[in-house]
């Protein structure tokens, strides 16, 4: 169940923030599987390992270096995490409650028939 407080932050900060895409920014109502959560500083040292290792090619571990670059800063923050899906297009972004600021987001491209 999604917290109504944090459901109305996370629509808002993604509604007023004009470096994201215009389509998130127009899906925010749809967002799913909002949480509150934080990660320590094993999360990191995970993305560390994959980005040595590269399983999956250059690409991924560029957005894995970038992701790990805007969270390092905020290990042991309690962040909003939300996932908005709009067609086949999924996107999960990463909200600082205090600020009220995206740190982070990532766009996917899936066939939801899979």
């Amino acid at each position: 169940m999604i917290h109504k407080a944090h459901k109305a932050l996370f629509v808002q900060t993604i509604r007023v923030t004009e470096v994201l895409p215009a389509l998130l920014r127009e899906h925010a109502d749809d967002v799913r599987a909002l949480e509150q959560h934080r990660f320590d500083h094993s999360y990191i040292q995970f993305l560390d390992e994959q980005i040595q290792r590269s399983p999956r090619g250059p690409d991924w571990t560029e957005r894995l270096k970038r992701r790990r670059t805007a969270l390092l800063p905020f290990c042991d923050v309690a962040l909003l995490r939300g996932s908005v899906r709009v067609g086949k297009t999924d996107f999960s972004v990463e909200i600082d409650p205090k600020t009220r600021a995206v740190i982070h987001w990532e766009q996917y491209e899936t066939d939801h028939a899979i």
